[in-house]
């Protein structure tokens, strides 16, 4: 099954259990983020708040709150989910456009448009406004046209003014600059509510000019319909819940922030563009969607899980044919540290992987492992780390990369530095062996006995 669109997921989510509806009246402010926060701490669901305190619209979050629903959303299994998603990169998808959507079926225009008639959640103790965490920003390239659409948060400043922080090496950031140049505004359409392999198409390490809803087209085995919007030049999903249209004003800088990050950690105040609201399209009964960042592991990480894994092992694979599998921990945000497993074919070929996501990302920790090593387990990593590696011989430390922005521990703003962990057995050399336990094959699963 492919899930066209949200509702369809969610349907999908309540008939397994994975989605409970909570009748009793929430705050958006703290107590839909408390809600998430528990749920992805225990590996429980997603919630439907269907009485949202100052607001008619219901909220869903939590949907990305364990990575096994992220899973579901791509209809595959734990082990063919990044292979989906390169079948997926290997394989786009152009957009299909239509005359008209469930996404307009109310209107509001200009003045009209007013960023209170959502019920915008604020997530942590000292977030300085009400956040848009899963608004999907459609864009396009000034000179070339060419579109790009990814995740990036925004801090509600007024009823029709949103702050977003787009860095200068974001796609979104390198548009604005271009579009700057000229003294133009760049105009955006924010989506939210959509396909959940949709957003998840929006994490994939695309290059620039590449449209990431042509990835979610082959995600989802149809094309993504496409409306035109209402006042700005841009195409959206046909069947989103919400979508808000604006301009990025250009040499428009504002204070934004603090937020509580990815890393789990406030980022500090500081100029960020601008958007200037010009339209608000929704459904008729539209749903909100929350997506909660913070403290590892929670939707903020578990969406960029598979997508990051995918880009990673399709570029390594190319290059080491060695190369299993590669993960990025929740622990390390999803962005901050890369495990990658592998089977060595010449001496050394392993740091030459570690090098190769050293300088491909913001990745602070990368080890390497043998293919005998789940690169998913921690525990297992860190035993192939504490046993086949020496501090002396197997670390390598690279200053001075590019990235860091958001990590509190970094002392250059745009700067980090990278350390990467030899932990496979030397190639080719006698090693000791692993001990084993021999029938265990043989012996009855514990929770089975009486």
């Amino acid at each position: 099954m492919s899930f066209a669109d949200l509702r369809q997921f969610l349907s999908h989510l309540e008939e397994r259990g994975e989605l409970v509806r909570v009748r009793e009246e929430v705050d958006p402010k703290f107590e839909i983020a408390g809600y998430i926060r528990k749920s992805s701490d225990t590996g429980g669901p997603a919630f439907l708040f269907e009485n949202v305190k100052g607001s008619t619209m219901p909220v869903v979050g939590g949907i990305f709150g364990h990575r096994r629903r992220a899973i579901m959303a791509l209809d595959t299994t734990p082990d063919k989910a990044v292979e989906k998603f390169n079948v997926g990169i290997a394989s786009p998808v152009p957009t299909r456009r239509v005359t008209g959507g469930p996404c307009q079926e109310v209107v509001h225009r200009h003045e009209d448009a007013e960023l209170t008639r959502l019920p915008i959640p604020t997530y942590s103790a000292k977030d300085c406004n009400p956040y848009i965490t899963c608004g999907m920003v459609i864009s396009q390239d000034p000179e070339t046209g060419t579109k790009n659409a990814s995740i990036y948060r925004m801090e509600m400043k007024d009823e029709r003014r949103l702050g977003i922080l787009c860095s200068a090496g974001h796609h979104l950031g390198m548009q604005l600059a271009k579009a700057e140049a000229r003294g133009q505004p760049l105009e955006v359409a924010i989506v939210v509510g959509v396909a959940p392999a949709t957003l998840m198409a929006t994490q994939w390490e695309a290059p620039y000019g590449v449209d990431e809803l042509t990835l979610a087209g082959a995600l989802l085995g149809q094309p993504v319909e496409v409306v035109k919007c209402k006042t700005v030049d841009l195409e959206v999903p046909a069947s989103a819940e919400i979508v808000i249209e604006g301009r990025i004003l250009p040499g428009v800088r504002e204070m934004e922030g603090p937020f509580g990050e990815y890393t789990g950690y406030y980022t500090d105040t500081s100029p960020k563009p601008v958007i200037q609201v010009t339209a608000i399209t929704h459904r008729k009964d539209a749903i909100y969607q929350a997506l909660l960042t913070g403290v590892p592991t929670t939707e903020n990480h578990v969406i960029k899980m598979v997508p990051l894994e995918a880009s990673y092992y399709s570029m390594l694979k190319a290059r080491f044919p060695g190369v299993k599998a590669v993960h990025f921990p929740g622990a390390g945000g999803a962005g901050l540290m890369a495990v990658v497993s592998m089977r060595q074919h010449i001496k050394y070929e392993a740091r030459s992987v570690m090098l190769a996501v050293q300088s491909a990302h913001r990745n602070k920790i990368v080890i390497v492992v043998d293919d005998d090593i789940d690169p998913y387990n921690l525990e297992q990593v860190m035993w192939a780390v504490c046993t086949r590696a020496q501090p002396d011989q197997d670390m390598v430390i690279i200053p001075r990369l590019a990235g860091g922005y958001l990590d509190p521990s970094s002392k250059e703003r745009d700067a980090n530095c990278s350390l990467g962990i030899d932990a496979t057995r030397p190639f080719g050399q006698p090693f000791a062996e692993v001990a084993t336990v021999p029938g265990l094959d043989k012996v009855p699963d514990p929770g089975l006995r009486g």
